[in-house]
């Protein structure tokens, strides 16, 4: 009997909306465990429309019904689910804090679907196309993805080199206060 027969979620690692849901999480996403609050997923997100979406991915995900908050100018996802929070940590999805730790997990990497996870990322973090100057072009294409993972930009540049042949360079633009 498969998982959906058993009325659970079905197995997350064949399905891309699993894979883009934890580029979310990675890009805007927090887990929490306490014993107030067990198993907890929060999302930040500024707009409605995209926030719908992630709803309605967790809701695939999980099977409950999504809520979504409107709190300081930003709309949050939040839901609890024991089932997706184990799968998230036994991949390594660090609870708490996460954003100069985060990494896509090696097994997530080297899948078939990695690249739902980079357009996660990028729909959380990344820029859209824009144009800018470079020496000896006028108006050179350009997308740009932040994160204080180092790891993680590195993880991101070897995909879409491998993937796609498309070449990245890494801004280290950390401003000290002293």
């Amino acid at each position: 009997m498969d998982a959906r027969a058993r009325g659970l979620p079905f197995y997350p690692y064949k399905n891309k909306e699993f894979y883009e849901f934890y580029g979310i999480m990675i890009g805007d996403g927090s887990l929490y465990h306490s014993r107030n609050c067990k198993y907890f997923f929060t999302i930040s997100e500024g707009e409605y429309e995209y926030a719908l979406y992630i709803a309605g991915l967790a809701k695939l995900l999980t099977g409950k019904e999504i809520r979504i908050k409107y709190r300081a100018k930003a709309y949050r996802i939040e839901f609890k689910s024991k089932q997706l929070f184990n799968i998230f940590t036994t991949l390594g999805f660090p609870v708490g804090k996460k954003s100069d730790t985060i990494i896509i997990p090696p097994m997530l990497l080297e899948s078939n679907n990695i690249n739902w996870i980079i357009r996660g990322i990028f729909d959380t973090n990344g820029s859209m196309l824009f144009f800018s100057s470079k020496p000896g072009i006028k108006e050179y294409p350009t997308i740009e993805i932040t994160s204080k993972s180092l790891i993680l930009l590195n993880q991101i540049g070897y995909v879409l080199q491998k993937r796609y042949d498309i070449k990245s360079h890494l801004k280290n633009q950390i401003k000290r206060i002293s």
